[in-house]
């Protein structure tokens, strides 16, 4: 008996021991040794085409769990159900949106990612910038073919988004950094993992905000988006200040930023230690990332 559950717990543990190595979680900064490359080429990515929703159902119950036969029957339906409210909130939400997205036809995310990378990685001076380049292509695929291309030590990739809050009172602009080292093998290697990676936030709302979708969406459309355009150049000029500071800081600024006795701040949803505050009110937090959040002043006070 005991032989045999030695061999249980020999096949049990044996493939877990053998298992390949996890690869290293990237780090939120940049080692000074990374920092001495000569030269990266950058891949902008902004997949979307026009200005997204997004939707917020709260809580919904895993599949995970015990409870048997008739507690998997109750969790599934539950599931399904949870599936149901957000399809039928993103149908709601694809509908809500429908004004703005009309004004903003002819709004040109491409050319803003683009200027607001070419000035962000222009004040950094150990960075230098290479090659840059937009795909609308977001796969891995499209990494490793980006990658096998360049002819640099590492490579950048800075995937950009932009969309509205759940309750439409909040234009996001979103800006994620991975930073990888240039293949071996670029012909038949895999996609290199990141050594670095940071998610930089840049939020502009309302400063007056309805409970009512539908009035956030037509103070947005108005006067031919007016406000919309003139929050979506803050969120991406936000974006051009704080990925030099995102890619410049040190371990040591990262902790101090991040310690437990700073001082704490919420705003636009977000919450964790407070970096600055702007002098019209803005802010700059750390909740994962960099979260900078700014209110439209009033319509009549804008220039």
């Amino acid at each position: 008996m005991r032989l045999l559950i030695g061999l249980c717990l020999a096949a049990v543990v044996a493939p877990a021991a053998m298992a390949a190595p996890a690869p290293a979680k990237p780090s939120a900064i940049v080692a000074e040794r990374d920092r001495a490359a000569d030269g990266r080429a950058v891949q902008i990515v902004l997949a979307q085409k026009w200005i997204e929703t997004s939707v917020d159902v709260g809580r919904v119950a895993s599949s995970a769990g015990g409870g048997g036969l008739i507690g998997a029957i109750l969790i599934e339906s539950m599931d399904d159900k949870g599936r149901r409210m957000r399809d039928a909130a993103a149908q709601k939400a694809e509908a809500t949106v429908a004004p703005l997205r009309q004004v903003l036809g002819d709004f040109d995310a491409d050319a803003l990612a683009l200027a607001t990378t070419g000035a962000a990685l222009g004040q950094i001076g150990w960075f230098r910038a290479r090659d840059i380049a937009l795909s609308k292509d977001a796969s891995a695929d499209g990494r490793r073919a980006f990658a096998a291309s360049a002819d640099t030590p590492q490579i950048a990739f800075i995937a950009y988004s932009y969309g509205l809050s759940p309750d439409f009172t909040q234009i996001r602009a979103v800006a994620e950094i991975s930073l990888v080292h240039q293949a071996k093998d670029k012909a038949h290697g895999a996609a290199p993992a990141p050594y670095y990676r940071q998610t930089i936030t840049s939020v502009v709302q309302l400063d007056r905000r309805s409970y009512a979708p539908e009035d956030n969406v037509a103070a947005w459309a108005a006067d031919d988006g007016r406000r919309a355009r003139v929050a979506l150049d803050k969120a991406f000029g936000s974006l051009q200040r704080s990925i030099p500071y995102a890619l410049n800081l040190t371990e040591a600024e990262l902790q101090r930023l991040t310690g437990k006795d700073r001082e704490k701040a919420f705003g636009a949803g977000f919450y964790g230690p407070l970096i600055a505050r702007d002098p019209d009110g803005g802010m700059l937090l750390w909740s994962k990332g960099l979260v900078h959040v700014q209110t439209l002043p009033p319509a009549n006070e804008e220039g």
